[in-house]
């Protein structure tokens, strides 16, 4: 590092006085905006990936979260002169700070210098990708990135990637990201822009990381790949293993809690379910994972449906908190019948048979790909609210009044949109699902798979 410890702190200082002024701007011109997001998931050759894709503008709250975590890192700069050194070995790390706003795990990595530097760009007519750095062990893995190019922000919401090891095969995991525009570049001001991303890979169980990753990203019509080596040696150690294999019954559905892994950027416990003919458990209710000081780590989701045998949970990560004690908490259990019909005519609209009378079909529209259905779930009480409902399975079959059977349209069944309580009229969930435009005989029948219903029983689990 070159010049002198005295110029070094000035210049850090400089640089903390800069960041601040920064924070404050975005706190004095924000506005309430709104937040939009959408959601596409991908099934293909028995892989999942979850792709994620939000374009968000800063509101007051987003703003003041920034701040946070701004002000968290760069107070960093200040005691740990490897931060300092990485700030000089990343040139984008500003820009990380942003994106891993809100990531309490990602935070604190960061304030523990768990980031590998890449520096590596492609660029081809006028675009350029740049992978800044990388966070990596053994169950995830975050890519940074910066691409630029001529108005390249318009069309960030449908920006194409691919994740592959170094031999080219794709991932198995789940891949989201989460990107926002950066401006326009000093020497292109009114026909470029820049954006700044992250890509966010869960591995599934089972899978280990490549020492090499194939990062390609489309941009003006051409792909442009960034091959980013990963230095395993620097997590390869850094992981808790827990065996568990302790029962827990809740409203009478029967679990078996197997494992835990902690490493550094994520949590993950194993659940088995002791299979039930009668009725399906969908979801635990505000599910944590809480030590002894009462901190809440949440869970982000998981791999596999937690009705169907084994199913592995995911949440923040406390590694680097190491707390003594940890146990897996959660409020109750969603959980519905199974076998239960869903009859409706679709020249009519009509909903004939329903389980529950706040499941309703609510329309239907022929589209080019077939007949699109809209399935509402109201009058949703608090705690059925805030999850998503495969109201119909993927992929799943239904019949005519003549019993012929059809198939849900692939690649459908999986968006969804959700609404608070607002009115005291309850929360309302509502999935949109394709089925092919035949000459049906009225009227179809459906099974569903997932619908509101729950028991509240607390569990509380020792994990260690």
């Amino acid at each position: 590092m070159s010049g002198s410890k005295p110029e070094l702190e000035q210049g850090l200082d400089q640089l903390l006085q800069g960041d601040k002024a920064a924070v404050q701007r975005i706190l004095d011109e924000a506005t309430d905006e709104s937040f939009a997001a959408a959601v596409r998931l991908g099934v293909q050759k028995g892989r999942v990936q979850l792709k994620r894709r939000k374009r968000s503008r800063l509101t007051l709250q987003m703003a003041a979260a920034a701040a946070c975590a701004l002000v968290l890192l760069t107070a960093c700069i200040r005691v740990s002169p490897a931060f300092a050194e990485l700030m000089r070995e990343i040139p984008g790390l500003n820009g990380v700070v942003e994106l891993i706003q809100g990531d309490s795990t990602l935070t604190s990595a960061m304030n523990h210098e768990f980031i590998q530097p890449v520096n590596k760009s492609v660029s081809k007519n006028g675009y350029t990708l740049k992978v800044d750095g990388i966070m990596a062990d053994q169950q995830r893995i975050v890519i940074f990135y910066t691409a630029e190019g001529p108005e390249i922000s318009k069309d960030a919401s449908g920006t194409e990637y691919k994740i592959a090891d170094g031999n080219g095969s794709p991932l198995e995991a789940m891949i989201g990201s989460n990107y926002y525009s950066i401006g326009k570049t000093e020497t292109q001001p009114d026909t470029a822009n820049s954006i700044h991303d992250m890509i966010d890979i869960m591995l599934v169980d089972g899978v280990p990381v490549p020492s090499e990753i194939q990062f390609s990203l489309k941009l003006g019509g051409e792909w442009h790949e960034v091959d980013i080596t990963v230095d395993r040696s620097r997590f390869e150690q850094l992981r808790e293993d827990i065996t568990l294999n302790k029962s827990i019954d809740i409203g009478g559905q029967k679990f078996i809690i197997e494992k835990a892994l902690v490493t550094p950027l994520q949590a993950s416990v194993t659940i088995r379910k002791v299979p039930d003919s009668r009725m399906r458990a969908n979801h635990f209710i505000q599910l944590a994972l809480v030590d002894e000081k009462g901190r809440r780590w949440e869970t982000k989701g998981g791999f596999g449906m937690l009705d169907d045998d084994t199913t592995t949970l995911t949440f923040q990560s406390n590694y680097f908190e190491k707390p003594q004690h940890l146990r897996l908490v959660a409020d109750g259990l969603l959980l519905s019948p199974k076998g239960q019909k869903f009859v409706i005519n679709t020249e009519t609209g009509e909903t004939l048979e329903t389980p529950d009378d706040r499941i309703q079909l609510t329309s239907v529209k022929a589209t080019t790909s077939g007949i699109k259905l809209s399935i509402e779930a109201k009058r949703l009480s608090k705690p059925e609210q805030g999850y998503g409902y495969w109201l119909l399975n993927y992929k799943a079959t239904f019949h005519d009044a003549t019993g012929e059977e059809f198939m849900l349209k692939e690649g459908d069944g999986i968006q969804s949109s959700s609404r608070g309580d607002v009115d005291g009229s309850g929360g309302t969930y509502e999935a949109y699902y394709t089925i092919p435009d035949k000459p049906y005989k009225q009227p179809l029948t459906f099974e569903l798979y997932q619908y509101p219903g729950y028991v509240e029983q607390p569990v509380n689990v020792a994990i260690k």
